[in-house]
């Protein structure tokens, strides 16, 4: 499957994307990604740009990853997740009627994912103004966007960012009905991926809607992880810190497996 929305690249929509194979060094690329000191959109710009080897007949850098739409990278971050064995998730939540604690999987690559509308990436909405063409919103608006606490100037701040055409001069004012428009006409041709999933209380069998981290894949947010392994290998092996991190991620596994056996800690 290809990304739900992509990229237009020289007049074509290119949705084609494959990523590094998992070794050590994009884990700790990725580990050092997620531990970094910015926010969660620049997180996962610095994430995809480091596991992807191309995307949208791109390389990944991260000009390209932060210009993909907000759909593409959740649908890209649950890949990857995939990859990394960390595509399955267990979540907990508490019944609002029978208030039972109830824990329940989620796989990623099972979410739901709508295709970006007829369009893509570009919509043109009649507003109070004339016809006003936007964009899809991006990584690089949710980067721009992280610094800006209040929702309501977040909300005038992106829409002024997704205007790519207007029938006038200076900067636009638009009403509260262009607004509701304009998100509706976004929402239409914008893939998405489903950020939220339906249980079942086990006890009372009432549904609840639960939010799911479509941003799993940066859980592991201490490399400590990947160190200590690195230290086990070398110490039983005496490979080099470059030898290991250039394993591929399964065999690295099966080696530190063998290691807990001849330890007797696993069977």
């Amino acid at each position: 499957m290809g990304l739900p929305g992509g990229i237009l690249h020289d007049g074509a929509r290119r949705r084609d994307f494959a990523f590094r194979h998992l070794t050590g060094a994009v884990e700790l690329a990725l580990a050092e990604a997620a531990g970094a000191g910015a926010t969660l959109p620049a997180k996962v710009t610095a994430a995809l740009a480091a596991a992807l080897e191309h995307v949208g007949g791109k390389p990944p850098v991260p000009e390209t990853v932060s210009g993909l739409a907000v759909a593409d990278r959740q649908f890209l971050m649950g890949r990857l997740a995939t990859g990394l064995g960390l595509g399955e998730s267990w979540l907990t939540a508490r019944c609002g009627r029978c208030g039972e604690r109830f824990d329940f999987s989620v796989t990623h690559a099972d979410l739901p994912v709508k295709e970006a509308g007829e369009g893509y990436p570009f919509t043109t909405v009649a507003t109070s103004l004339g016809p006003c063409r936007f964009r899809v919103p991006t990584g690089a608006d949710q980067e721009f966007l992280a610094g800006i606490e209040d929702e309501g100037e977040a909300c005038r701040s992106l829409v002024g960012r997704c205007l790519v055409d207007f029938p006038g001069e200076g900067q636009p004012s638009f009403t509260a009905d262009d607004m509701a428009r304009i998100e509706s006409a976004l929402e239409a041709v914008a893939p998405e991926v489903a950020v939220s999933v339906q249980a079942a209380c086990p006890a009372c069998g009432t549904t609840h809607v639960i939010d799911v981290d479509p941003y799993g894949a940066l859980s592991r947010n201490d490399g400590g992880w990947l160190l200590r392994e690195i230290h086990i290998l070398a110490a039983t092996y005496h490979w080099s810190e470059g030898e290991i991190l250039a394993l591929p991620l399964e065999r690295r596994r099966r080696y530190l497996e063998l290691i807990d056996r001849a330890r007797g800690m696993a069977r």
